[in-house]
């Protein structure tokens, strides 16, 4: 046959030539092949998943269809979806869900599978025309997270004997269990009540580890939390005061027991530091495990230290200290001496010129100086840290999980001599009237002093009268995270004594922000916070 130029004939088998030829390239220029060579459809993106709490969901992009024909429909597209335990799939035992969904989400929860299981999991097409599978498409793995309506335990809700437990409430809650953590001791109480949120357990044993669970009718788990009991106070290496009604026994006992003891006091009774009192070794004061009112210290002078004392640790645990605002403090260390650790755990510390200050000409340091679990209230013109002179060093501060209420300074160095710090750290913890008066945080100000880092962390500023944050001499680094100050804390406007960078101004004020704050007599203030954004930060004694 003899073809001429446009002859239609020849251009209508070049025409299709031409096509296959383009066709055939693209095939063979794909680096993947989205389907099985006979599939029609194709998973148009991979698979995202948000995690929600103690649920999660999985979604994926619409599959695509090829068109079957004039005025024939788009294939109608459903999706196999399987979850399994098995990252490669080819155990069929380990998968835990497969099924056909016409939606491009699938919402999972602890109902469908078990919290903290790693899982995977893979879709596909599952057209309704025939058409074949497209390809698979997986996700990254991802767990479940549990359901915990658990509260922590706050600090004076646990003894040797009992505990107090908290949770939220959940409309399936049925049981409650707590049993020791090798299983051999259990109680149960039905807590299907709605306004039961706490119960006090009693019976347990000190020192000894437990678990309690919170349960649905059908078993599963609404939350679980591990506690230890205090431990027993009458064995070895206590020293009991309990049965002694005389309030000048702390002082008379103290440097007579054996390095390393822990003296016990009896809750509720108030125990008298009349005069200057030196102290020479390692020692904890605690009051006895129990419910309700500390053993309180009255601090007529303070605690001070022995010349050349050489100290591991001095720890004062769940006891008030009470003082007077114009003179007292609880430790005033002048001679030349060596502490380890002075740790405040768990105490109420109130009216002092100043919690612990360092002075006079003797060589002397701390290399930790902690408070954790306290209130701190009442503090005039010394601090939470006072440093006086330069042959005193306190290295590192930690303040965790406490609140500190009208307390003018937090740390103080005189400004006459140099000094310097290693780190300060405030962790999860409430200000409120703290500091004030235009005063610091951290107030270092002698040219040649250094302070290596600042940390603050979950930590909530509230009203203030006036705070400001450095003086002249800044951190080296500074590290803030999650950490707030109310829209009614009045902060310095320099660059130094300006909030904190990172410490997020929040919009509302301390009224706002916590359930009865009160400005005229601070220490009055009930701080716990109302505002459910903020529950995760400040003092967890506060948090509901």
């Amino acid at each position: 046959m003899n073809f001429q130029k446009n002859n239609p004939v020849r251009l209508f088998y070049g025409a299709l030539f031409l096509t296959f030829l383009i066709v055939g390239f693209n095939a063979c220029s794909k680096e993947t092949v989205l389907g099985p060579p006979t599939s029609l459809t194709e998973m148009a993106s991979g698979i995202s998943i948000a995690h929600a709490d103690t649920s999660l969901v999985l979604s994926w992009s619409p599959g695509l269809a090829a068109w079957e024909g004039k005025d024939r429909p788009v294939v109608t597209l459903s999706y196999e979806v399987q979850v399994s335990t098995d990252e490669t799939f080819r155990d069929e035992s380990q998968i835990a869900l497969d099924f056909v969904v016409d939606s491009t989400s699938l919402f999972l929860n602890d109902e469908q599978l078990t919290p903290l299981q790693q899982y995977y999991a893979r879709v596909r097409t599952a057209p309704s025309t025939g058409t074949g599978h497209s390809a698979w498409t997986a996700a990254s793995s991802f767990q479940l997270r549990p359901i915990d309506m658990f509260r922590p335990i706050k600090v004076w809700n646990l003894t040797d004997e009992a505990a107090i437990l908290g949770w939220g409430r959940h409309g399936e809650m049925a049981t409650l269990v707590v049993e020791t953590a090798d299983g051999n001791e259990k109680q149960e109480f039905d807590i299907k009540n709605a306004t039961l949120v706490s119960k006090l357990v009693e019976g347990l044993l000190p020192g000894k580890s437990y678990v309690a669970k919170l349960l649905r009718q059908d078993n599963r788990s609404l939350g679980v939390l591990a506690f230890t009991t205090k431990p027993d106070v009458t064995g070895a290496g206590y020293v009991d005061l309990r049965a002694s009604s005389d309030p000048s026994i702390l002082q008379t006992t103290l440097n007579t027991v054996s390095a390393g003891s822990k003296i016990v006091l009896k809750r509720g009774m108030t125990y008298a530091i009349s005069t200057a009192f030196q102290l020479n070794r390692d020692v904890t004061i605690m009051s006895e495990p129990g419910f309700g009112a500390q053993a309180q210290i009255q601090m007529s002078p303070s605690f001070g230290i022995e010349e050349g004392a050489q100290i591991t640790l001095l720890k004062f645990d769940d006891v008030e200290i009470r003082g007077t605002l114009s003179s007292s403090y609880v430790l005033n260390l002048s001679p030349a001496s060596s502490i380890q650790k002075v740790e405040f755990e768990a105490c109420r510390i109130s009216d002092h010129v100043g919690v612990m200050r360092l002075q006079g000409a003797g060589v002397k340091s701390v290399q930790d100086y902690v408070i954790n679990n306290s209130i701190i209230q009442n503090i005039g013109a010394q601090g939470v840290l006072q440093v006086d002179n330069v042959n005193a060093v306190v290295n590192n501060v930690h303040l965790t999980n406490s609140t500190f209420i009208n307390t003018q300074w937090i740390v103080r160095y005189n400004s006459s001599v140099v000094n310097h710090l290693n780190a300060m750290t405030i962790e999860s913890s409430t200000f409120f009237q703290a500091p004030y008066d235009n005063r610091y945080i951290l107030d270092m100000a002698r040219t040649g002093s250094t302070i290596g880092s600042f940390t603050a962390n979950n930590t909530l500023f509230g009203y203030t009268g006036g705070a400001r944050s450095f003086n002249s001499r800044t951190p080296a680094s500074i590290s803030v995270t999650n950490s707030f100050a109310t829209a009614d804390a009045t902060w310095g406007t320099s660059n130094t004594q300006a909030l904190i960078a990172g410490i997020v101004r929040y919009p509302f004020p301390s009224e706002q922000v916590f359930a009865m704050p009160d400005k005229t007599n601070f220490a009055n203030s009930d701080l716990t916070i109302i505002d459910e954004a903020l529950f995760t930060v400040g003092d967890p004694k506060w948090r509901p």
